[in-house]
C-alpha cells in the first residue's frame, strides 16, 4: 500500500514561519488525502463496485463516520447494506462497520473501531451505477474529523478503450502451459496505454483473469513484475482479479507489460475453451487481450488399488499418482469417494499417508476426506496416497464400476475406474416387534437407549458393517463415545463414530442375516435426553441394508418423572438419589416396591406395620395385608397380581396395581423404570 506523506516545510519556510508574530499550523496537517479511486467497471450505466483509498490525518472513534458523495448522475442504491461495503486498513485487517446509511448520493459508514491517523483506508462500495454519459466524474471523501470533502476523478467510457475488436484483443496473453488446471507463469503485454497516459508510482494496475478457479489466496509481490520491477503491492480484490501497486521503476512508463513466475500460484481454468481473455485496467481505461487456447488436462488418471474389493467390505485405499506441478509441505489435499463408500466420520492422521508420511489436520465431509501434507514433506511430482485398513473405510455397497476424485492445490485428478464385485441382496426380514426404548425418560437427563433388532436381511460383517443410530434434534449427544459404552449381543463395540447426531457402531463379532442384534447404549456414553418433554423417533440402520430398517418412539417426561432400577435401592428424582428401604423386584413378573417408595418418591400418605400397610392418593384409599394377594381399595375387594410380601420390616406392594389406580404411568427398558404421570 503506497502511503501518501505529508511533506515537511523546508529549513528556509520554517525559519519564517518562526521569526513570524504569529505561529499558525496549516490546516493542511489534518487534511484527509485520497490517494487512489477506481471502479470494477467504467462503463456507462453499469453497476458495480467502487473501491477508495485515503489517508486520514485525525484519529477516528467508534461512533464516527466516513462520508462518500457520488455525483448526483450516479445511482446509489438507497437500501445499501453491511454486507455491500468493506473497509480495511493498511495491513488489510477489516475494520468493524456498526451502520450504513444512504441520504441521497451520499454513503454514511459509521465505524465500530478506533483508527489512528495516518493509516491508509480501503473502501469498498456495491452497488453503484454509474452515469449514463460518458465523462470525468469526481468521488468525494471526508470523515466526521473533517468539516469539507476531498475528492479524486474516475472517467466513465461507453465501452472499452480498446482501438482493436475483441477478437483481435490489445495485446498477447502468454501462459508458460495450455493445459488445463496446470500451474503456470504468465506474461501479459507488452502494450502501448492510451493516448498522453503514463504510469504513476502509488497507482494500482488492475488485472481481471477469464475464470474463477485461477488464482491462489495470495500472491507474493517478488512473483510479479511490471515492466521488469517487482511492483510495491499486489494484493488479490475476489476470485478473479488482482491490483498491483506501479513501483517506482515504472513510473512515467507509456507501456505496460505484466509477468507473473510459475511461484505466484496461478493455475488454468479447469475447463477446456478457445476463447479465454485477460483484462487489464489502468487509469480508467480497460486492454484486453488476444483470447487464449486452454485445451484439456494433462493429468494421468490414477491408479486405485483396494485390498478387498467385493461390494460393501472393509478396505484400504491407495492411490498413485502422477501430478502436474511439485507436491510440497502443508498442501491441502481433497480425496471424494463415490457414493456408497462409508467414510467413517472420525478418521485419524495415523489412518492416512502421503509417500509413507504421516498426513496433519485430517477432517470429513461426507464422502470427502481433507487433509495436509506435513511440514518437512519433502517436494515430488509423484504422490502414493494410501488410507489405512485401519480406517474403516468400505467399497461401495453395489457392485460396479467406479472413480475417485482429488483435488491438490487447486487442481483435480481423477482416478481410472476401479471395479467393485457383487455381493448376496439383502432378504426379507420382519422388524415389526422391533424395540427402542431409553433407560431413563425424563427430561435433560443422562441416559441409556436399549435397541433391540429382530432380525439383520444381510449380515454385518464383524469391523467392517455398521449399525446407524439416528436421534432426533434434542438429544444431546457427545462428539466422542467410548466404544466400551456400547455392546452388541453384549460384546463390546470395535468401533463407535459420532456423525451429528448419528451413532455409527461398527460390532466386533459377526451377526449372520436373519439374526437378531441386541445393542446397548450405556448412560455413560454421555446422551441426554432433550429438554422439552414429548415423543420422540430414533430411527435404525445398517450399512448394507437401503432405507430405515424401523424407528420407534421414545417417550420423553417431565423432570418430576421418578427413575429407578431393578435391584437398586434408590430412585432418582428432579436428578436428586434418594435410598429406598428395599430395592425393587419381581416376583411373577410383577413389580413389588417398598411402601415407603410411594411417599418419598410420590408424595401419597401412608402408614404400615409389619402385616399391614395404608396408602392413600387424593380419594383413593388403598389397604393391603402382608401375604394376601386380595387388596381393600375404596372399600372393595381387588385381587393383586401378586401377595404382599415383607422385607427389612417394610412391606412390599405391587407397584402396577398402584399406579394404574393414581394416574400414573410406567415406562419399563431393561430393568430400568420410570413414573410419571
Amino acid at each position: 500500500m503506497n502511503k501518501s506523506v505529508n511533506k515537511g516545510i523546508s529549513v528556509l519556510l520554517a525559519t519564517a514561519v518562526l521569526a513570524s508574530p504569529l505561529m499558525l499550523e496549516p490546516k493542511a496537517a489534518y487534511a484527509l488525502s485520497i490517494e487512489d479511486v477506481s471502479a470494477d467497471s467504467t462503463r456507462v450505466d453499469e453497476e458495480t463496485e467502487y473501491t477508495i483509498e485515503f489517508e486520514i490525518n485525525k484519529d477516528l472513534s467508534s461512533g464516527d463516520s466516513i462520508f462518500v458523495r457520488f455525483p448526483s448522475d450516479y445511482s446509489v442504491d438507497k437500501k445499501l447494506k453491511k454486507s455491500d461495503v468493506t473497509l480495511e486498513d493498511d495491513d488489510d485487517d477489516e475494520i468493524s462497520i456498526d451502520s450504513v446509511y444512504v441520504s441521497k448520493n451520499v454513503v454514511e459508514i459509521e465505524i465500530d473501531e478506533k483508527i489512528k491517523k495516518g493509516t491508509v483506508l480501503t473502501l469498498t462500495i456495491d452497488n453503484i451505477t454509474n452515469p449514463e454519459d460518458k465523462g470525468s466524474y469526481e468521488i468525494e471523501v471526508k470523515t466526521s474529523a473533517e468539516t469539507s470533502y476531498k475528492g479524486d476523478k474516475i472517467t466513465i467510457s461507453k465501452s472499452s478503450s480498446s482501438s482493436s475488436s475483441s477478437s483481435k484483443g490489445d495485446f498477447e496473453a502468454s501462459p508458460s502451459s495450455k493445459n488445463a488446471e496446470d500451474s503456470i507463469s504468465l506474461t501479459l503485454g507488452k502494450f502501448n496505454l492510451s493516448s498522453k497516459s503514463k504510469l504513476k508510482e502509488g497507482k494500482y494496475i488492475y488485472v481481471n483473469f477469464p475464470s474463477k478457479d485461477m488464482l491462489p489466496k495470495s500472491i507474493s509481490k517478488s512473483d510479479v513484475k511490471v515492466n521488469g520491477y517487482k511492483p510495491d503491492y499486489v494484493s488479490i480484490l475476489d476470485n478473479d482479479s488482482i491490483r498491483i501497486e506501479i513501483p517506482s521503476g515504472a513510473d512515467g512508463d507509456s507501456y505496460i507489460k505484466l509477468e507473473f513466475t510459475s511461484s505466484a500460484g496461478i493455475v488454468n481454468p479447469s475447463k477446456p475453451d478457445k476463447y479465454y481473455s485477460y483484462e487489464v485496467e489502468y487509469d480508467s481505461k480497460d486492454y484486453k487481450s488476444k483470447d487464449v487456447e486452454i485445451t484439456n488436462t494433462s493429468n494421468t488418471p490414477f491408479t486405485v488399488s483396494l485390498s478387498d474389493s467385493s461390494a460393501g467390505a472393509r478396505t484400504s485405499y491407495t492411490f498413485d499418482m502422477d501430478l502436474s506441478s511439485k507436491l510440497g509441505s502443508n498442501v491441502e489435499i481433497e480425496v471424494e469417494f463415490p457414493s456408497g463408500v462409508t467414510v467413517p466420520p472420525i478418521l485419524t492422521s495415523n489412518n492416512v499417508t502421503v509417500n509413507g508420511a504421516q498426513v496433519t489436520n485430517v477432517s470429513v465431509l461426507g464422502n470427502k476426506v481433507y487433509f495436509r501434507t506435513p511440514y518437512g514433506f519433502t517436494s515430488t511430482n509423484r504422490a502414493s496416497i494410501k488410507f489405512a485398513f485401519e480406517g474403516y473405510l468400505t467399497t461401495p455397497r453395489t457392485a460396479g464400476t467406479y472413480t475417485v476424485t482429488t483435488k491438490i492445490d487447486n487442481k483435480t485428478y481423477k482416478s481410472k475406474e476401479f471395479q467393485v464385485s457383487g455381493v448376496t441382496p439383502p432378504v426379507a426380514v420382519d422388524n415389526t416387534l422391533a424395540t427402542v426404548g431409553l433407560t431413563r425418560a425424563t427430561a435433560s437427563t443422562p441416559a441409556g437407549i436399549s435397541i433391540g433388532i429382530k432380525a439383520m436381511g444381510a449380515p454385518i460383517v464383524r469391523n467392517q458393517g455398521f449399525i446407524e443410530v439416528v436421534l432426533p434434534v434434542g438429544f444431546r449427544v457427545p462428539a466422542y463415545l467410548p466404544a466400551n459404552t456400547v455392546t452388541v449381543n453384549g460384546v463390546a463395540a470395535s468401533f463407535v463414530g459420532v456423525r451429528g447426531q448419528n451413532l455409527i457402531i461398527i460390532p466386533a463379532q459377526d451377526i449372520p442375516a436373519k439374526t437378531a442384534a441386541q445393542v446397548n447404549i450405556a448412560e455413560t456414553a454421555g446422551i441426554v435426553n432433550p429438554a422439552t418433554p414429548g415423543v420422540y423417533s430414533i430411527g435404525v440402520y445398517n450399512s448394507e441394508e437401503r432405507g430405515l430398517l424401523f424407528s420407534r418412539p421414545a417417550t420423553v417426561v417431565a423432570l418430576n418423572g421418578v427413575s429407578f432400577k431393578q435391584s437398586v435401592a434408590s430412585f432418582t428424582k428432579a436428578g436428586k438419589t434418594t435410598g429406598l428401604a428395599v430395592a425393587p423386584y419381581t416376583v411373577n413378573g410383577n413389580t413389588l416396591m417398598p411402601t415407603t417408595f410411594f411417599r418419598d418418591a410420590l408424595g401419597f400418605s401412608i402408614s404400615y406395620t409389619k402385616t399391614t400397610a395404608k396408602v392413600v392418593s387424593g380419594n383413593t384409599v388403598m389397604q393391603f395385608k402382608v401375604g394376601s394377594n386380595v387388596a381393600t381399595i375404596n372399600g372393595k375387594n381387588v385381587t393383586l397380581p401378586a401377595a404382599v410380601q415383607l422385607k427389612n420390616n417394610v412391606p412390599t406392594l405391587p407397584l402396577k396395581t398402584i399406579t394404574e389406580r393414581t394416574g400414573y404411568k410406567i415406562i419399563y427398558v431393561n430393568g430400568n423404570y420410570t413414573v410419571y404421570k
